[in-house]
């Protein structure tokens, strides 16, 4: 029986478009249907299989597309910044707290601390503490701001910081410490304002018009003030609106003009009454007229003014010729360490070479009482000798104990307290006992 030629479709959708598997076997292009032929040319089977329709290509990137694009973009810069920081390295910060109960507006602000000014002083509790004023630096957008500092000389801590009512933002602030002989102590800031410091409350206390009140000499006000120099007593130096200088004694409450002031710290004469008989121990200065003399360590009694003007001596071998004027050495005259007419105006009423024979270089008075005298100096000439501190007898002059100090050390001040003394030394403090005991040095703020 002859065959007959069909179009085969696809059963499920009809299309005659088709492409052969495998024989027998076919998959419709349009449904993508798979299907077979029996051999018996009756039967048509087929097997569906789904397949998700072809993707249609959008138009254009949608929002998903271009968000995922952004975020990789974003990983690849950071990654790539982060490698080349690697190796760079990053600045230190350092981080100074504060102890609990400090006038702080924020203990955990990091900054470095630089110290304009510093004295030692002894508390009512007998501690050695080292008084800082300077400027906090912050690491951020927080203006710089002036503080002060009461420190532990043993330890380095601190044990209050106190913010300073100076205008913050300033530059450099000026700073200015006086100490005055009964213990006061004093700020002086920008020339304008003046802080008393309570030693025994770590406070601070504005006195910029108490302390001037009711003296008529400073009725027109305070244009400027600064501390008055230490060798001429307890004293302010004031500029005045009405544009006078002027010397202010606080612990007198007395006001001086400049040639006032020079009257009243020279001579017997205006010594104030009751004055006590003290004494006191400073170093011969270098001579330029015999430079081969030694230096000397004297000791000196003389009338103390009370608060008042005062004027230190300076021993320094000269000749002396009796008066003022030109002279030779042809002319009569006489080989001194201080002349009657120096005496007289330093209201001096006799001194001594304390220790005869013994060699100071670069020598300085640190600290002195009624048993100790304490100072510091170089035992040779050499650049290279290094300073040893040394403590002596007050009344006989004999050596306690010396003890060199690291290279490099020189220390500036120091203060007798009960385990022995306490000294300050550019960025650190230390402490040596009474039988010559140095303790590490303590860094500070």
């Amino acid at each position: 029986m002859a065959k007959a030629i069909k179009a085969i479709e696809c059963p499920k959708c009809g299309s005659t478009q088709k492409v052969a598997v495998r024989p027998d076997v076919f998959r419709c292009e349009n449904c993508s249907t798979e299907y077979f032929l029996d051999n018996d040319d009756i039967n048509v089977n087929y097997t569906v299989r789904q397949h998700a329709p072809p993707p249609v290509a959008p138009k254009s990137p949608s929002w998903v597309l271009v968000g995922i694009i952004a975020v990789v973009a974003l990983l690849l810069v950071m990654g790539v910044r982060q490698l080349f920081r690697a190796d760079v390295p990053q600045p230190v910060t350092v981080n100074y707290s504060v102890v609990a109960g400090a006038d702080d507006e924020e203990d955990t602000k990091k900054y470095t601390f630089s110290s304009r000014e510093a004295r030692l002083y002894v508390a009512p509790t007998r501690q050695p503490v080292l008084f800082q004023v300077g400027t906090r630096s912050y690491q951020r957008v927080t203006p710089d701001s002036s503080y002060a500092n009461f420190v532990d000389a043993t330890t380095g801590a601190v044990l209050k910081s106190v913010a300073l009512p100076v205008p913050p933002g300033t530059s450099s602030p000026d700073f200015d410490l006086k100490h005055f002989s009964n213990g006061d102590l004093y700020i002086v800031a920008n020339k304008t304002a003046v802080f008393r410091v309570d030693k025994a409350t770590y406070a601070i206390r504005d006195v910029t018009k108490a302390l001037f009140q009711g003296q008529q000499e400073l009725a027109s006000g305070i244009a400027t003030v600064e501390g008055g120099d230490d060798d001429y007593g307890d004293y302010f130096t004031l500029f005045t609106n009405d544009g006078r200088n002027l010397m202010y004694f606080p612990l007198i409450r007395t006001v001086y003009s400049k040639d006032d002031f020079y009257d009243a710290r020279h001579g017997f004469n205006t010594l104030r009454p009751k004055s006590p008989i003290k004494t006191g121990f400073i170093f011969s200065r270098k001579s330029t007229t015999y430079p081969e003399d030694k230096i000397q360590l004297i000791k000196y009694q003389y009338r103390d003014n009370g608060g008042g003007a005062r004027d230190l001596p300076h021993f320094e071998w000269s000749d002396d010729y009796g008066g003022s004027g030109i002279f030779t050495d042809a002319d009569p005259h006489v080989k001194r360490l201080i002349t009657p007419y120096e005496l007289k105006e330093a209201r001096i009423l006799s001194y001594a070479d304390f220790t005869p024979g013994r060699l100071y270089f670069e020598p300085r008075h640190l600290a002195s009482d009624e048993e100790y005298v304490l100072i510091a100096f170089k035992p040779t000439a050499s650049p290279s000798a290094l300073v040893s501190v040394q403590c002596l007898n007050a009344r006989t002059g004999a050596i306690i104990f010396t003890q060199p100090l690291a290279a490099g050390a020189s220390p500036e001040e120091a203060v007798r307290y009960p385990a022995g003394f306490a000294l300050h030394d550019g960025d650190q403090t230390y402490t040596i006992s009474l039988s010559g005991q140095l303790s590490k040095p303590s860094e500070l703020p």
